[in-house]
């Protein structure tokens, strides 16, 4: 797989870095390819444009948020060290998908909007995770697709799913860069996708850096991922999350039975409707963590009404 993952990026006689942009269907081949388009893994002797290409010309059609937010992390690495960001070779219809939540404009000015905004109102479009702004994304993805597709009905799991996700990101991932979340809602398959991603130290890093330091011993990645689900834990308790965690992502998920994919350093792993639950471990590591969640919207429950302030004459 590894030897498979050398093809994404073949030698050009350019001297900018050319990133293949795939719509990849296994978890190893995403990893690599994230890992080898990283500023960090840059070979700057061989490249010193200062400019990247993200070249389309190989990208089926089927782009999902899960496909998105790690690009949208590895861009905003490249623009945070002065980078220019081209895109390339963009087919009609992936032009069309992109240009309904302004990608084009994401790529040119990237984290100067703060409040991005879609022609789709099936999208909510990629939201750069930072401190003045990460905690009005939650409610507003509630209220965008309450207001265009489910009057009536609550998509409070969303919310509170969401603002975990973003705690997540300023409480223990310890990223160099801040994340980024995309939603999207999927009206064939019935269900809403959201997806948040960074490129900090992982879960299972973050969880046996707090056992080792509490003088508690080391677990394996596996059990240190599944050690932050446990109600209550947590590695950093702040105000806003104290009490709750990532425990409250997979007890909404069990409730609307819906399904959900983690992967954080080498660790994979999924519960699928039924509350089936299964984890992995990879021969690669992923930057940091992804979280992809499919809420069934057919079993989103009835809206409740909302008391008024004072009773009526």
């Amino acid at each position: 797989m590894l030897i498979m993952a050398n093809n994404f990026f073949k030698p050009v006689g350019s001297k900018i870095f050319i990133i293949n942009f795939y719509t990849f269907s296994k978890i190893e081949n995403l990893i690599v390819w994230v890992n080898r388009s990283r500023y960090k893994n840059l070979d700057k002797i061989k490249y010193p444009a200062k400019a990247v290409i993200i070249d389309f010309s190989k990208c089926k059609p089927n782009i999902k948020p899960y496909h998105i937010t790690p690009l949208a992390c590895i861009i905003h690495e490249y623009q945070s060290k002065g980078y220019v960001i081209k895109l390339k070779n963009i087919p009609n219809n992936i032009e069309c998908y992109l240009s309904s939540f302004n990608f084009q404009q994401f790529t040119e000015n990237g984290s100067m909007i703060d409040i991005p905004v879609s022609s789709d109102c099936k999208i909510l479009p990629l939201w750069l995770i930072k401190r003045n702004t990460y905690n009005l994304y939650p409610n507003r993805a509630k209220e965008y697709f309450e207001n265009n597709h489910f009057d009536g009905l609550s998509l409070w799991p969303l919310s509170i799913s969401l603002a975990e996700l973003m705690n997540n990101i300023f409480d223990h991932s310890d990223s160099p860069i801040p994340g980024y979340t995309f939603t999207q809602y999927n009206a064939t398959q019935d269900s809403i996708i959201t997806c948040v991603c960074d490129f900090g130290v992982g879960i299972p890093v973050k969880v046996n850096n707090y056992l080792q330091t509490n003088n508690r011993g080391k677990l394996t990645n596996t059990g240190a991922l599944l050690k932050a689900f446990e109600m209550n834990f947590s590695t950093k308790s702040q105000p806003h999350n104290k009490g709750y965690g990532l425990d409250n992502i997979i007890s909404n998920i069990k409730l609307l039975n819906s399904k959900a994919l983690i992967i954080s350093n080498n660790v994979v792993y999924r519960i699928f409707p039924d509350n089936i639950e299964y984890t992995s471990e990879l021969t690669v590591n992923f930057p940091g963590s992804l979280f992809v969640i499919w809420l069934n919207v057919n079993n989103l429950s009835v809206k409740e009404e909302e008391f008024a302030d004072e009773a009526p004459l």
